[in-house]
C-alpha cells in the first residue's frame, strides 16, 4: 500500500480512539452526577449573601462567594447558583400573580 493509504487508516483509528475517550468520559461524569452524594453544605449567612447577589444579577460573584465558602468546584457553584436563580425567578413571579390576585381591579 502506499503511504496516504496508511496515513489515512493511522488518522481513523486516531479519531475512533478520540471518539471513544469521549463517550467514556462523558458516560462516566453523567453517571458520577446521578450518584452524587449531596453537596458541600452552605451555612444560611452564605445563602442569604448568595440570594442577594443573584437578585441583584451577579451571578459571577455569586459562584465566587460559594467557592471561597464552601470549597465547591465550579460546576457545582454554578449549579447551585443556577437553581438559587430558578428559585428566585418563580418566587418573584409568583409573588406578582398573587399581587395582582389580591387586587381584582389592578390590572
Amino acid at each position: 500500500m502506499s503511504s496516504w493509504v496508511w496515513f489515512v487508516v493511522a488518522l481513523v483509528v486516531v479519531d475512533l480512539a478520540v471518539v471513544v475517550t469521549w463517550f467514556a468520559l462523558r458516560h462516566r461524569s453523567a453517571a458520577a452526577a446521578v450518584n452524587r452524594e449531596p453537596g458541600h453544605a452552605v451555612d444560611a449567612e452564605t445563602r442569604t449573601e448568595v440570594f442577594a447577589l443573584v437578585g441583584e444579577h451577579r451571578t459571577a460573584e455569586a459562584m465566587a462567594l460559594l467557592r471561597r465558602r464552601t470549597g465547591m468546584p465550579l460546576r457545582e457553584a454554578k449549579d447551585t447558583v443556577d437553581a438559587m436563580t430558578d428559585s428566585a425567578r418563580k418566587s418573584r413571579h409568583h409573588g406578582a400573580v398573587s399581587s395582582r390576585a389580591d387586587h381584582p381591579g389592578a390590572a
